[in-house]
């Protein structure tokens, strides 16, 4: 074999080797956000579930000492309302463990903001004051729910109840926020709001 031949050959097998690594770092960061958007997928998957078990739980646990309230035949005053709200967002941040980014002040939980309203008779209301949504005051505007008025299910005819609303901010893995594609066409990947409200029903018969 002559020596232009070789050096030809020699050549092209480093221009292909060029063109490979070209080609990989081109594709790399795409597969890079596929595959830390699938581990996100799951994670924010994962957090709505407890979320969800954690507003449900509260509003129980919070539903079940009223009920005990209840059955004393006195109606509750402001400071045992309050003290119930406080069990229900006790309920919330102790479920909430498992979360990753959840926040603690000493025994005082900061995230998931929750906001509890016990819907009863009028009276009932007037005791609990502005109780209901107090929860709201430090939470950001992106928690909406916690910001929105609370129905009066009592007038709706519902049996007495326990709302809780719970807001959680969820941070990815890759923070894509505004990320601009071809095409006109936009990537919009970071902070994700999950938000849940339940309401447990007093079974006072």
């Amino acid at each position: 074999m002559s020596e232009a031949v070789v050096a030809q050959h020699s050549t092209r097998t480093r221009s292909s080797r060029g063109q490979s690594f070209v080609e990989f770092a081109l594709i790399l960061p795409l597969l890079l956000v596929l595959l830390l958007g699938i581990a996100d997928f799951g994670r924010v998957f994962n957090a709505g579930i407890v979320v969800e078990s954690a507003t449900r739980n509260a509003a129980e646990a919070a539903a079940q000492e009223y009920l005990q309230l209840r059955r004393s035949g006195t109606l509750p005053s402001s400071t045992e309302l309050s003290r119930i709200a406080d069990q229900a967002s006790a309920a919330v941040c102790e479920e909430a463990e498992r979360l990753p980014d959840r926040l603690m002040s000493g025994s005082t939980c900061l995230l998931p903001y929750t906001a509890v309203c016990i819907h009863d008779a009028p009276a009932e209301l007037a005791n609990y004051g502005t109780g209901c949504g107090d929860g709201a005051s430090g939470a950001p505007a992106e928690c909406t729910d916690l910001h929105a008025p609370w129905p009066s299910l009592w007038s709706a005819g519902m049996l007495p109840s326990v709302e809780v609303r719970v807001c959680y901010r969820f941070a990815t893995l890759l923070n894509l926020s505004g990320l601009e594609l071809p095409f006109g066409n936009g990537l919009d990947l970071g902070t994700i709001w999950l938000q849940r409200d339940r309401v447990f029903a007093v079974a006072d018969y």
